[in-house]
């Protein structure tokens, strides 16, 4: 199930000027422009992480179900949602 959106080519980068820490074993990222913040849990860690560089949306998948037992259908409804909200939010930015 591919977001109308976004395609598994679709490539996924971090926006400049996000802060990223970790604060009691999670992440926090931090968007100083806007004055908000974030928690990531440890899946949403993994694709943050993922995303240090531009990648497709099927690297960040491929990534995703390496580090997690996860079935492929369920990690593309995942990770494509997750991006969705990433980039609602303008943390990140997909073409």
């Amino acid at each position: 199930m591919i977001s109308k959106l976004i395609s598994l080519d679709s490539i996924v980068f971090q926006k400049e000027g996000i802060d990223v820490t970790e604060l009691n074993g999670e992440k926090v990222m931090m968007d100083l422009d806007k004055g908000k913040y974030f928690m990531l849990n440890e899946t949403g860690s993994t694709i943050w992480d993922a995303i240090n560089e531009p990648k497709s949306v099927s690297e960040i998948i491929e990534a995703t179900i390496k580090e997690y037992d996860i079935d492929r259908e369920t990690c593309e409804s995942k990770v494509l949602e997750y991006l969705e909200k990433l980039r609602h939010e303008e943390i990140v930015f997909i073409n």
